[in-house]
């Protein structure tokens, strides 16, 4: 919790704090985790809603209110343009009725079958270890966001500290073109290897055999053929594996938004993966 709270998307989070008043007991919270947008290059504040939560003998529309009230005058003072959310099915009504989230993006959940084996295209192809900043720093520098993009800008230094949470593993795979970032993972004791980003170099245009060379060295290493993806990614020529319809999804992948600025143009993700929020 503190990682993703101080150093994850390293602007800090805000956590709103509901207090039973007589013995000073903490009875919910939300949190605000500051995030960067870039949005045609400009970059914009922006907070993405985690973690609400309630203690069942507190819950209440009341109560719910006054979280959401606080955080309005929290992203006034803060001035957030815009509040993100991507919660699950459940908590997907309570921001929209009580903060007014849009749905606004459903990410695409993708999943296949890929060769294990790695190709000479493959130029990185290694553990993530949060013990060797400068080497991951100097590999992840290459494949910064391009500065015209909408989306959240990665570099090196940010990129490395997304990583360095201490739940899940991470290996990364490159081309001079691309680079994939992959976590094994396991769903009702079916072990998968997490496509988490596609990152492109700075200024390059990937091709198809970048893709498929990367996610075959990701399911080498992890020693797990089927893959999943989920995100949007406009500069890979074709996302990999086959889009999974809706009823079977096991996450809605719904980005809620609300913009505060909106006469300052249009959000429209040119990139928006697992690593650009709170799930991967």
């Amino acid at each position: 919790m503190r990682w993703l709270y101080e150093d994850c998307f390293s602007d800090g989070t805000t956590v709103v704090r509901l207090t039973e008043v007589e013995t000073g007991k903490k009875i919910g919270q939300i949190a605000l985790v500051h995030q960067t947008v870039l949005v045609n290059g400009r970059p914009e504040k922006a907070a993405a809603l985690v973690d609400l939560f309630i203690l069942k003998e507190w819950r209440g529309r009341e109560r719910i209110q006054m979280l959401y009230d606080e955080v309005g005058r929290q992203f006034a003072a803060h001035g957030f343009r815009f509040a993100f959310g991507m919660p699950n099915a459940k908590a997907l009504p309570v921001n929209e009725r009580f903060f007014n989230l849009k749905a606004f993006l459903r990410l695409e959940l993708r999943m296949g079958l890929a060769i294990p084996a790695r190709s000479k295209r493959v130029t990185v192809h290694e553990p993530f270890d949060r013990q060797r900043r400068d080497h991951f720093v100097s590999i992840f520098d290459r494949y910064a966001t391009d500065p015209g993009e909408t989306g959240v800008p990665w570099d090196g230094p940010s990129l490395f500290e997304r990583l360095c949470g201490h739940k899940y593993t991470y290996a990364v795979h490159a081309t001079d073109d691309l680079l994939l970032i992959s976590s094994p993972r396991e769903s009702r004791k079916l072990p998968y290897t997490l496509a988490a980003a596609f990152l492109r170099a700075t200024g390059a245009a990937p091709a198809r055999a970048d893709v498929r060379a990367v996610t075959r060295a990701a399911c080498a290493f992890w020693r797990r053929p089927l893959f999943v993806y989920a995100g949007l990614n406009r500069a890979l020529p074709a996302a990999p594996g086959l889009r999974l319809p809706d009823r079977v999804r096991p996450s809605p992948m719904l980005l809620q938004m609300r913009d505060f600025a909106p006469e300052r143009g249009p959000l429209d993700f040119y990139r928006f993966q697992l690593i650009d929020f709170d799930f991967a």
